[in-house]
């Protein structure tokens, strides 16, 4: 019998490139951006090395940057001061808050990345909910997704091509579709996070957004991470019936499997977050010496495109791209 041996395939650097079943571009990435309205702030958030909160000219020469790297894409988080939220987030629809005077200031510098905002109200409200909340400390989950609407035009009328709602409430993303048709802006895609879990792992983005809950938590509206594949599954369906163009599962890297399930379920292509924590803890043992922080981080990416995702969003984003340079 004549032996059997795979090895042959993986015996030479350029044979294993050849069969290699999944590549890594800088074009796979979307790079996320945490802007505060003021002038040349630059704070970095201690728990996510490399990150920082910026004014937006600090930004958009960030994005200057970005773009010279290949990046295709970016995703911006608004910071409010504090005296600037309210139990509604109504800064949120602030025309010239630190979002909307980002995009309005990345588009006259000629930055031709696709722009991609982030809907949601924790960021803006005194609460720290994702959304106004009724008497009995719930989110009003019918209250919100109005809002939502409002909140989308206004981000779509300063410049967003993609608007992602992340507050997992339900038919936001009709009301959000509808909101945008009537305002004449039926090109802006919709990315929902329609699988979006109560995770640890959030925890940095917490410091980073300053929007931790003042009381309680969002297990009401984020997903249990007991559930089945199942549960995943019917919330990206919901979402892509109502006219999402794109499903994103969050978290990553322990959530394979749903994000494998999601991508066979679906028609439209799906999106995978690396969210605050895994980041946080590749920076940190990497900082440790215990891991090649390179290596884990192409790996890491690798599998998300293997388990089916089209784009990924990730704070290594900028480095990716270098390495892959």
């Amino acid at each position: 019998m004549t032996p059997i041996r795979p090895r042959r395939l993986r015996a030479h650097p350029m044979l294993r490139d050849m069969v290699a079943g999944v590549r890594l571009s800088p074009k796979d990435f979307i790079a996320p951006l945490f802007v505060r309205l003021g002038e040349k702030i630059k704070n970095p958030i201690v728990s996510m090395p490399g990150v920082f909160q910026m004014s937006p000219e600090i930004a958009v020469a960030e994005l200057k940057r970005l773009q010279q790297l290949g990046l295709p894409a970016f995703i911006l988080f608004g910071i409010a001061d504090k005296n600037k939220k309210d139990a509604l987030g109504s800064h949120a629809h602030d025309p010239n808050n630190a979002v909307c005077t980002t995009l309005k200031m990345a588009k006259d510098a000629g930055i031709n990345m696709l722009a991609i905002t982030d809907l949601c109200y924790c960021e803006y409200t005194d609460h720290g909910h994702c959304g106004p909340l009724t008497p009995q400390r719930s989110v009003d989950n019918d209250a919100t997704i109005q809002r939502l609407g409002t909140q989308a035009v206004v981000h779509a009328r300063a410049g967003a091509d993609v608007v992602a709602p992340s507050g997992m409430m339900d038919n936001a993303v009709a009301a959000i579709r509808e909101a945008l048709d009537a305002d004449k802006h039926a090109d802006t895609s919709i990315l929902a996070y329609a699988v979006k879990y109560a995770s640890a792992f959030y925890g940095p983005f917490r410091d980073a957004a300053e929007s931790a809950p003042s009381s309680g938590d969002r297990k009401t509206y984020q997903m249990d991470y007991r559930t089945s594949a199942r549960d995943a599954i019917r919330e990206a369906r919901i979402d892509e019936a109502q006219g999402a163009d794109m499903i994103m599962v969050k978290p990553g890297i322990a959530y394979l499997d749903i994000l494998r399930d999601v991508t066979d379920a679906v028609a439209v292509p799906t999106a995978v977050y690396q969210v605050s924590g895994e980041y946080a803890m590749i920076k940190a043992a990497a900082a440790n010496g215990w891991i090649d922080e390179k290596a884990i981080a192409l790996e890491t990416m690798t599998a998300f495109k293997r388990a089916g995702a089209s784009v990924i969003l990730t704070y290594h984003a900028a480095q990716l791209a270098e390495w892959l340079r």
